[in-house]
């Protein structure tokens, strides 16, 4: 009994302390001692303060990028948007999902033989923009804002979830709102196709998270869902089972032994499957191939070979804000012993012994994430050309990792002391405060700027030459773009100031005999190519130009009625590269000169490497057919035409010839 009394003494004792303590407390609002509405206001501050984490980098992504608005439709835009019939109905939905993205491009043949490209959902975000917006540029552009904004905010939510750490990851996702190399994914309508994936695998990830914290099984199963919506707005997701699969191995603490790990992480990996072959069954039946045309630019050494120095240089556009544009060369790397493979090899082995040896789980992940995320790019630099080798949409979601890195080391440098004088202690707060202020106002100046490069196609190349002035490609890049708009002076003197730079450019020697074809000056466009062929150097690209010097010969010489020489150059031209473009060109020789089963026969090799939907060739097949007497073949191709080409001008001709039939 004497201890119960002794109890409650002491917490009335206690209780009375607190009271004394709360009536010392004055209250802000009214003078009045309130406990409860200190601790209220202090809740509702705190509340406050987890709205403006994620509040911020959001902000910035919009506010960073809104001036994109102001732009027009530039580059890839004007087919894909303006001249592309199949998203202007919204009735068309349903056809998307079964056909390429180049898919309403009917009439070109280096389309049709290439495109692997099977994004529906890209297109189906195209179709919804179109219902919504026409062709008003801005608004397609503020769908892609909203796009970034919604991204960041993923950014934040997961290293949230993936840390527990606010400010590292509002200061993660702040970088990330304001990057630079952002601007071509974002201020380019036809870039979104990495923004849009972008949201649905960090959405995917994040269910991942969700899952491995609660356990709840929904959660794997929105993850899957929206594991095929990725994938079906770009096929580079499928690098999301192989970070999950290496969080599992090495990010999560866990005691359990390796081989429990394992067969965690292939466990994981393994549930993406079944999107993954929905995905291979749907782009099968669209394109009739499951990965990418036969055929390189360059073999696989070469490739290998090259992409230290692509990471490298991927690297460099993250750290260092000066350079962007459309075209960064990179040249091939042709030998592993060479200092152009040996140099960037060390650079990206130093990086990542010093991120093992730091020993930060955190910091290892974020390194990874880059590099994982940079694999499907790498995996096709063999169809690339070296001045797209590099390209700034590609950086989009492997920046994260490079963002979250220096979030790392901004918070690192905020918990140290850095020295102390008499009276005044300079603390690493200070520092990290200017380093990421330094960071977000210089990356959103240049961003902003970036922004409005994108304004049209001739200010994009335009741009590309006022950044690299020594860059053969970027004059023939402009060159091109003032000769499509009727400005062939401009166009020629952009074409005579690259060979000014580089006196054995095949690339500006092969404009200037496009440009006396197209005057009629036969003759000089012959001397532009036979010069080119004369100094075409031993290389990886070799083939490529050596095959459009003799196709361009071969119609020359056909021009000017000589078809024996003619026939010569466009075989050479298929010796050199077996394409669909060159059997095509031989195929028209053969058929113009009645040999319609010699031409029937480059016509059918060109049918095996290309696209159904290529109507020119359904009409060539159908008239080849139609000459050999074999009617039933040429009425079942002359529909195809019909079906492919409704706008055709000589359907009318068509049509009558099929009634005859």
């Amino acid at each position: 009994m004497a201890k119960k009394k002794r109890r409650a003494s002491a917490a009335e004792a206690a209780s009375k302390s607190n009271h004394t303590e709360a009536g010392a407390t004055v209250s802000a609002d009214s003078g009045a001692s309130s406990d409860g509405r200190v601790e209220s206001r202090a809740s509702a501050t705190e509340s406050w303060r987890r709205r403006i984490y994620w509040l911020v980098p959001a902000l910035l992504a919009f506010l960073t990028s809104v001036n994109s608005l102001w732009n027009s439709f530039a580059f890839d835009d004007l087919q894909q948007v303006l001249a592309n019939e199949s998203i202007k109905r919204l009735s068309n939905l349903p056809a998307i999902f079964a056909n390429s993205v180049w898919a309403f491009q009917t009439d070109n043949l280096s389309v049709a033989s290439l495109d692997s490209y099977y994004r529906p959902l890209f297109i189906s975000l195209f179709s919804i923009n179109y219902w919504i917006f026409g062709t008003t540029a801005w608004g397609w552009h503020l769908v892609n804002v909203l796009i970034h904004v919604a991204v960041t905010l993923m950014v934040f939510l997961i290293i949230k979830e993936l840390t527990g750490r606010r400010t590292l990851a509002a200061i993660a996702a702040g970088l990330f709102a304001v990057h630079p190399a952002h601007a071509e994914s974002v201020a380019w309508i036809s870039g979104i196709t990495d923004p849009l994936m972008a949201l649905f695998a960090l959405l995917v990830f994040y269910f991942y998270l969700r899952f491995r914290k609660t356990g709840r099984k929904f959660f794997i199963v929105i993850a899957l869902v929206l594991f095929l919506a990725a994938l079906l707005s770009k096929e580079t997701a499928l690098a999301l089972p192989l970070v999950i699969a290496l969080c599992e191995l090495f990010f999560f603490e866990d005691a359990r032994p390796l081989k429990q790990r394992v067969t965690r992480a292939v466990t994981f990996a393994a549930i993406f499957i079944a999107p993954s072959a929905v995905y291979f069954l749907m782009r099968y039946i669209a394109l009739n191939r499951l990965l990418t045309p036969p055929g390189s630019r360059f073999g696989l050494v070469v490739a290998l070979a090259t992409m230290p120095a692509v990471v490298v240089k991927y690297l460099g556009l993250m750290l260092i804000p000066l350079g962007y544009n459309i075209q960064h060369y990179i040249a091939p790397v042709e030998s592993f012993l060479s200092l152009s493979f040996l140099v960037p090899l060390a650079i990206l082995a130093a990086i990542t012994v010093g991120v093992l040896w730091v020993k930060s789980r955190i910091l290892t992940f974020a390194w990874a994430w880059f590099i994982i995320w940079l694999l499907p790019p790498l995996a096709g630099l063999r169809t690339f050309v070296p001045q797209y080798f590099v390209q700034e949409r590609y950086l989009y979601l492997p920046s994260i990792g490079i963002c979250l890195a220096l979030a790392i080391g901004i918070e690192q440098l905020a918990e140290r002391r850095i020295f102390a004088t008499p009276g005044r202690v300079f603390s690493g707060r200070q520092a990290a405060t200017a380093i990421a202020a330094a960071l977000l106002i210089v990356w959103s100046v240049v961003y902003i700027k970036q922004n409005r490069v994108w304004d049209d196609t001739l200010t994009l190349f335009r741009h590309c030459v006022a950044t690299n002035p020594g860059s053969t490609y970027s004059h023939i890049g402009l060159s091109t773009e003032y000769y499509v708009k009727g400005m062939r002076q401009e166009a020629e003197i952009e074409t005579r100031r690259a060979l000014e730079l580089d006196p054995n450019s095949l690339d500006a020697i092969i404009n200037l005999s496009q440009f006396a074809y197209n005057e009629g000056k036969f003759h000089l466009a012959i001397e532009h190519l036979e010069h080119a062929e004369r100094i075409t150097r031993e290389g990886p690209r070799q083939r490529g130009y050596l095959a459009r010097i003799y196709s361009d010969l071969g119609r020359l010489y056909d021009e000017l009625k000589d078809a024996d020489r003619a026939e010569v150059y466009l075989k050479q031209a298929i010796d050199v590269l077996p394409y669909p473009r060159n059997w095509f060109a031989l195929g028209n020789f053969y058929f113009d000169k009645g040999r319609y089963t010699e031409a029937l026969e480059m016509y059918e090799l060109t049918q095996s490497g290309t696209a159904q939907r290529y109507a020119p060739l359904h009409l060539k097949l159908g008239r080849t057919y139609d000459r050999l007497g074999r009617v039933e073949e040429a009425r079942d191709e002359y529909n195809k035409y019909l079906d492919l080409a409704p706008n055709a001008s000589d359907r009318s001709e068509v049509f009558r010839r099929l009634s005859q039939l």
